[in-house]
This record gives C-alpha cells, structure tokens and sequence, in this order.
C-alpha cells in the first residue's frame, strides 16, 4: 500500500494527499485490516504535529471507525478507493465506495442526518436503541460525528450504486 503523492494546491500546508485503493472484501475478510491502514495513514500524517501522539491516536480512531463503517456497506469485489487531505485546519478523508442496494435508502438518510451537528439526544437515542432493521451499523460513523467532532458530507450517485464520503477532522495547526 505505498500512497501515491500529489502536487499541493493552494489550501493545502503539506504534500501530504495521497490516495489508496483497497478492495473491500480484503478488509470484510479481517476486520483488523481496517486497523492497519488507519494507522498506517495517521502515522504517515502524523509526524508534523507538535503533539504527535495526540493527533496520531485522532486520526487512526476517526479513520478505522470510518473504514469499518464503509467497506461494510460495500460489496466484497468493490474497490475503496481512500484520498486523504492534509488542509491548514484540518484533515479530510475521503472514500469513494461501491454501495450495496439493500441499504442505499438508509444510507442516505444517515448521511443527511449526521451532515448537521450530531446532539447528545441524537447520539443518545442512537446508543439506546434497539439494533436497526437497516443492514448496516450506523453507530460508527455517529460516534466519530458526535465524540470527535469531525464533518461528515456524503453523497450517492443517482443510480445509488457508488457513494463518495467525506470525513473533515479538525487538527490543531502543525509546527511546520
């Protein structure tokens, strides 16, 4: 899994954007896979951050919650394919992902709902839930929204057969 790097624009501070293709059946056949590119990415990203240790466990949480929650709603022979954005304010993970069509309806009204801010009732009334009917665990990528405060913006093709997902961690400014 070597990135590959990109030329920077104008509101990035680093050449840290690099894109991975993963295939979602590799990480649905061990979900400890989802662990290891988290980490792989935040320690590629974390080293200009004063507090490293700090940013390093931020972006591997924010990132292995987000991989488990995505490759889950993917079908198995899918490609993911995984962008991530160092910007001056934050850092944006992106995931373009096949999608399967029993759950694109649901997904989508995930996808509004967590776009607002995520409140202590919604999150609440998320934990205490009784299992969704829907086929996808939806408290992933809640949790991240509500305890990490990052942004996450989505959006399906018109087919509802591919979804792009966008999750904006807030960092603190690196000492670079």
């Amino acid at each position: 899994m070597e990135p590959t790097l990109h030329n920077r624009t104008e509101d990035e501070v680093s050449p840290l954007t690099f894109e991975l293709h993963i295939q979602a059946g590799d990480l649905q056949a061990q979900w400890k896979r989802c662990n290891m590119v988290a980490n792989y990415i935040a320690e590629y990203v974390s080293y200009q951050f004063s507090e490293r240790e700090w940013a390093e466990n931020l972006i591997s949480t924010v990132t292995n919650e987000f991989l488990e929650a995505v490759s889950s709603l993917s079908p198995a022979e899918a490609d993911l394919l995984v962008r991530c954005r160092h910007r001056e304010s934050d850092l944006v993970i992106e995931i373009e992902h096949g999608l399967r069509p029993d759950i694109a309806q649901p997904y989508a009204t995930l996808l509004n709902e967590l776009a607002h801010e995520v409140s202590d009732e919604y999150y609440l009334s998320r934990l205490t839930a009784n299992r969704p009917v829907v086929g996808f665990n939806q408290l992933g990528l809640t949790m991240v929204a509500h305890d990490f405060g990052v942004r996450i913006v989505g959006s399906l093709n018109n087919a509802k057969t591919q979804a792009s997902i966008q999750v904006v961690v807030p960092i603190r400014t690196p000492h670079i």
